[in-house]
């Protein structure tokens, strides 16, 4: 796969960062409002997004896996949930690359933040982006129903972003930003709660 620069991948990975920074917000300083909650769970899916991307045009893989799984052992530091959401991205990522090993990647993916949900929706957002999209959206929506409605619902409102044909223009975002910004945020965050 092409390496040029994606404006919608990167698009994505805007939508990504703002929803999760408002979520963190919300559930480091002000739990009650469940509204900046809802509004995070639209980070999530864009995550996955950019997993499959990032798997897909990496020229290193080795490289990239081990990124991903090494600044999860870093954030371990500060994530509220010890196996964080960079382990179960990073699963993702190995099954998607050694997809004989699916259902030991999946069986791991309990383990982590988000589990088998994250694992299996992930999947979906594949096939929607990769084979068909009308399958791959039956097959989010089919995923939130099999693990019970929730706010975590409300995820499907990112996935209109991902089938666009062209991203909206916006400032380009640094090659690992999102890399430090997921623990550095948090342990700003932490800081803040700890000061108050």
């Amino acid at each position: 796969m092409s390496r040029t620069f994606d404006e919608k991948l990167n698009m994505v990975k805007w939508i990504g960062i703002l929803t999760m920074t408002i979520d963190h917000v919300g559930y480091f300083l002000f739990p009650g409002l469940l509204w900046m909650r809802m509004i995070g769970r639209i980070a999530f899916p864009c995550f996955l997004y950019s997993t499959i991307e990032g798997t897909e045009r990496t020229s290193d893989y080795k490289k990239y896996i081990t990124r991903l799984f090494g600044l999860g052992v870093l954030s371990m530091l500060v994530t509220p949930n010890t196996i964080n959401v960079l382990f179960l991205l990073g699963l993702f990522s190995l099954s998607l690359k050694y997809r004989r090993y699916f259902p030991l990647f999946m069986l791991l993916s309990f383990i982590a933040e988000y589990s088998v949900y994250g694992f299996l929706f992930g999947w979906a957002i594949y096939w929607m982006k990769e084979k068909d999209l009308l399958q791959g959206i039956a097959g989010s929506v089919a995923v939130q129903f099999l693990f019970g409605i929730s706010i975590q619902t409300l995820s499907l409102i990112s996935l209109p972003f991902m089938f666009m044909d062209k991203g909206i223009k916006l400032p380009r975002l640094p090659k690992y930003f999102f890399y430090w910004f997921y623990p550095l945020h948090q342990a700003v965050l932490i800081l803040i709660v700890s000061l108050l």
